[in-house]
């Protein structure tokens, strides 16, 4: 299958260069040459690894291999809440603001559901 984009071990093993690098009292550039890497790859490992490794690319990486070995495996999400709107036979909208109770929204279906259908008034 390959391997999964943006690779945990990538990730791992340049933590691990910086870490070493960091006791190594040598300078950027030394390091850069012992390492076979070029001055711009560091800088952007380093900013890549400012926060540390992702949670995120762990969680993916651990899916990625569970998939390879045929386990069933579930990727954590996170959705983003949007308003409710309910739709009146008559055309009405009933908006209710995002993180709603649970109460308050039974109660608005409890209402909605009693309404009788009526028409507009002509104008």
């Amino acid at each position: 299958m390959g391997r999964p984009p943006n690779d945990l071990d990538d990730y791992l093993d340049w933590q691990s260069r910086l870490d070493s690098f960091k006791a190594s009292g040598l300078s950027i550039d030394e390091f850069c040459l012992q390492e076979g890497v070029s001055r711009s790859t560091y800088y952007r490992w380093v900013d890549q690894l400012k926060d540390g490794v992702p949670e995120s690319m762990v969680a993916e990486k651990a899916a990625w291999e569970k998939a390879e070995s045929g386990e069933a495996a579930f990727v954590p999400i996170t959705l983003k809440a949007s308003p409710v709107e309910i739709e009146l036979p008559n055309g009405g909208v009933v908006r209710l603001p995002l993180g709603v109770g649970q109460v308050v929204l039974v109660e608005v279906i409890r209402a909605v559901g009693a309404l009788r259908p009526w028409k507009a008034p002509k104008s």
